[in-house]
């Protein structure tokens, strides 16, 4: 082991680091003013059956929003709509009754701490028993428990708008002319509207409209311009896209096979597993020869600790 005085002259050649690496910061663009942002069709797989009809028949919609810069201070206060039937905001939204009856929420969702869930506070419950509306929780205990939530929180809001379309078309997706004010409003909520709730409004326009993290982010600001989304979220929102991106390539990847004998009924068949002539077919054509690790360290400077 080198001596203090076998070490003098030698300098570092970075900065100590106490901690992993930070992820690399995700850069949202403020979008132009009067840019419009027009959403597209509804693209979920995980609905199926009755329910993904009913829910591409309540998601449809001329959802177009246009960039504005007369965002007003007072404003994050209130609840704004996001999609004609998703509001997200404040708290104290959730607290003005008549603010929800004019709206015709039917629903409160709050995402909170755990520990007030636990002081049991930050809820809804007290105002929709006085409504008679539903109210809703998901609780995390830190932002990270958030990515795990989502699902829960995405089905919590479609489960709640299917049922209410099925009070008013029982007989099954009705072709007529529709009006939103009867098929369910979710009012999303946190403490501040800007950060908890921000993040399960985002998650669910990625999942419901394929959109990428930063187009999901820009399209909320159309509305509330206050939201807030550190790098921790941002990062957390990526690591859904790329769950969601994944989750699409495998719906897509089972249903490609056509119809066999040629015949084309509109209905796509599962891929079968691979036979085993096949499998051994292509392991015999793999190339184990290092070509991928060559490719990916060639070009890279050497980093030397000390000089």
């Amino acid at each position: 082991m080198a001596t203090a005085s076998e070490l003098v002259g030698a300098t570092p050649s970075g900065a100590y680091s106490w901690r992993p690496p930070s992820p690399p910061h995700i850069h949202v663009p403020q979008a132009p003013e009067d840019q419009r942002f027009v959403l597209p069709a509804y693209d979920d797989t995980s609905a199926t059956g009755a329910d993904r009809a009913i829910l591409r028949s309540v998601t449809e919609g001329d959802h177009v929003f246009v960039a504005k810069r007369d965002w007003k201070y007072d404003w994050r206060r209130k609840a704004q709509p996001i999609l004609s039937f998703l509001y997200l905001g404040p708290s104290s939204a959730a607290r003005d009754i008549t603010y929800i009856q004019t709206q015709g929420i039917t629903m409160l969702l709050v995402i909170r701490d755990s520990r007030s869930a636990n002081a049991k506070l930050l809820g809804g419950e007290k105002i929709a028993r006085q409504l008679g509306i539903e109210a809703a929780a998901i609780d995390v205990a830190d932002y990270q428990e958030l990515i795990a939530a989502f699902p829960r929180a995405i089905q919590t809001i479609n489960n709640h708008l299917v049922s209410e379309y099925r009070k008013h078309h029982p007989s099954g997706v009705h072709q007529g002319t529709k009006s939103r004010t009867t098929w369910g409003k979710v009012l999303v909520f946190c403490e501040s509207g800007n950060e908890r709730s921000a993040e399960v409004v985002a998650a669910y326009l990625m999942s419901m409209y394929s959109l990428n993290l930063i187009a999901a982010i820009q399209y909320i600001q159309t509305q509330r311009f206050c939201v807030a989304f550190d790098d921790n979220m941002k990062n957390l929102l990526y690591n859904y896209q790329q769950l969601l991106e994944a989750r699409r390539s495998v719906a897509i990847a089972t249903f490609t096979q056509p119809v066999p004998n040629g015949t084309s009924n509109g209905i796509n068949q599962p891929k079968t597993k691979r036979g085993r002539e096949e499998v051994e077919t292509n392991e015999e054509d793999m190339d184990l020869d290092g070509a991928d690790d060559e490719a990916r360290f060639t070009g890279r400077t050497r980093f030397v600790p000390f000089t």
